[in-house]
């Protein structure tokens, strides 16, 4: 018996090296709504595009000739006008105005060849960043000695307020999927006991850029006050369900690879909140936020003592 486990196993490790084509089915193309709005005084885009097959590579066709509207709950009309194909913008009248209001409710009315489609926003609160600071980080392990940075802000009380948290290094975005940073109540979900507090330390720490080399050796996100760098960091109010959309947009595409992968979800279009007369398949969101940002650069009175 021992021996029939063996052969078996032996068997097994071989079959694993063998390369394996998938063949995926043609799908046809569905609407693909890119439709993120922020409160910042700079024109704002709404992007509809179709989509392609799963290994083609080439851009998305865009959607001509739709009728994009936002509209809040008291009547006032954002158009939207094509500014090329499958690209809708609009832009403020004076280039001090921001869209939108906090706590105001707003709809996106697109029409695409006479069928509607639509969604509803909300525009939550948004807290000011107090401060961005450093900590210095001993090395272990064979690593360097290495610097973090961190944001400084607090959750307002009452539950229900929902972050996604961007930030840039050095002018650069940080936009893998395992750089979405997102917070609930100032914690990671709801129903944690950080609500009214300063974001929990996590959080804080997730705007850097914890990168490997191609040795898979871990890359120090800041060195020293010396390298000049600079971070910015964005807090944008979403809601709860936009929340949960960006969580299975991780999922999705912050994928573990090889044997992992036997285990993980399977892959799957994330619900969309773009609603359509009949059961046609869209993919995509619509989501109004509430923008705080705070940059600094990296010197030494940006360092932070942390008590032993």
């Amino acid at each position: 018996m021992k021996k029939l486990l063996y052969i078996l196993s032996v068997f097994v490790l071989f079959s694993c090296e063998d390369d394996i084509i998938v063949q995926l089915a043609d799908a046809d193309p569905i609407l693909a709504f890119d439709a993120w709005i922020y409160r910042k005084a700079e024109k704002q885009t709404i992007n509809i595009t179709r989509t392609n097959a799963y290994f083609d590579g080439t851009a998305p066709e865009g959607v001509t000739g739709a009728s994009v509207l936002v509209v809040d709950a008291d009547g006032t009309v954002y158009p939207f006008n094509e500014e090329e194909p499958g690209v809708y913008s609009w832009l403020p009248a004076d280039e001090a105005d921001s869209f939108g209001t906090v706590g105001q409710t707003y709809f996106l009315d697109v029409q695409i060849e006479g069928k509607q489609y639509g969604s509803i926003s909300k525009m939550g609160r948004v807290p000011e960043i107090d401060s961005i600071t450093w900590r210095f980080e001993e090395g272990s392990f064979g690593l360097e000695d290495f610097y973090v940075a961190e944001f400084w802000a607090r959750d307002f009380e009452g539950e229900g307020d929902a972050y996604w948290i961007k930030s840039w290094k050095n002018g650069t975005y940080l936009n893998k999927p395992t750089e979405i940073n997102l917070s609930f109540d100032g914690a990671f979900s709801p129903g944690g006991n950080a609500d009214g507090l300063t974001f929990i330390q996590p959080i804080r720490d997730s705007i850097n850029p914890f990168e490997t080399d191609e040795d898979d050796e871990f890359i120090p996100p800041f060195t020293g006050p010396e390298e000049e760098d600079s971070v910015y960091v964005e807090i944008n109010s979403i809601t709860p369900e936009a929340w949960f959309f960006w969580n299975q947009v991780i999922i999705q595409t912050d994928r573990p690879g090889s044997f992992g992968e036997l285990f993980a979800t399977s892959l799957a279009n994330v619900e969309s909140n773009i609603q359509t007369t009949d059961d046609e398949q869209i993919v995509g969101f619509f989501c109004v936020s509430a923008v705080k940002g705070f940059g600094r650069k990296f010197t030494e009175d940006a360092i932070r003592e942390v008590p032993e």
